[in-house]
């Protein structure tokens, strides 16, 4: 087993760990499950939906824009991919997001805010770099590479603990992935995802990511400030809110101590 699979297992038994902490104090709440892992649906939900996909699709456009004009990429053109081939992709990286938002923040963080006391970005910060980390057994990973993935679960940790849902990270997680191989052509954490362009990369790889993708680029590390940036003004934003006021997620509250359990006169 590589170093970097021995981190992804560790990582998954911590997230398990830390997220059966966080499943007994929502049972101890009476908050159902779902509602606790930010999976519940509603208006809301899907505003947040629809706006993660637009941010992380616009900023992978950017990526793909400056680094063409900063000349470390190319495209020649289109491949032949048929729609069955995309749908699969896509199915694929929904499907993949879903699940590491789940272990990731659902679980993960959710635990690490009850364990720290309701110090969230300190929460954020150490469950961003488990994250990072897990990536260690991609191929072509680096340093660079675990900065971008880091500052990727940055952005994923802020979106659900301020939005009070899981879909809004959801969302931007799906949405940079997709684009970002399937339909650009980039690689994804090292990992060829096809791609309708057929894209070249012209490095160097400190500012293109290389074959590891704009993740292990500077050009994509930039852009994860972009997306912190303007996930933060949604969910400021009055159209989300529709006259509620910002303010953090209901699902993860504040550590206020151990449950205790009712006295029981003695006999």
């Amino acid at each position: 087993m590589t170093l970097g699979m021995m981190v992804e297992v560790m990582m998954l038994i911590a997230a398990l760990g830390f997220g059966a902490l966080a499943i007994r104090h929502w049972r101890a709440q009476g908050t159902p499950v779902l509602r606790g892992l930010g999976l519940a649906w509603n208006r809301q939900a899907g505003r947040d939906l629809m706006a993660g996909i637009a941010i992380a699709t616009l900023a992978m456009l950017g990526i793909f824009a400056v680094e063409a004009a900063l000349g470390a990429t190319t495209a020649s053109g289109l491949r032949q991919q048929s729609l069955g081939e995309l749908g699969s992709w896509l199915l694929g990286k929904a499907a993949a997001s879903v699940k590491e938002e789940i272990i990731m923040r659902g679980l993960l963080l959710s635990g690490l805010v009850l364990a720290l006391r309701g110090r969230r970005w300190l929460a954020i910060l150490l469950s961003a770099l488990a994250f990072g980390c897990i990536h260690l057994s991609n191929p072509g990973a680096n340093p660079l590479s675990v900065l971008g993935n880091t500052l990727g679960g940055v952005v994923y940790g802020v979106a659900f603990l301020y939005a009070g849902s899981l879909w809004l990270p959801i969302a931007l997680h799906f949405a940079w992935n997709f684009v970002q191989g399937p339909l650009l052509g980039f690689p994804v954490s090292g990992i060829d995802a096809g791609g309708l362009l057929r894209i070249h990369d012209l490095g160097p790889a400190w500012l293109s990511g290389g074959a590891y993708g704009p993740e292990a680029g500077l050009v994509g590390i930039a852009f994860r400030f972009v997306i912190i940036a303007v996930v933060l003004l949604w969910l400021k934003s009055a159209w989300r809110h529709r006259s509620r006021p910002w303010r953090p997620a209901e699902n993860v509250v504040e550590y206020d101590g151990p449950v205790q359990a009712p006295h029981r006169p003695s006999n």
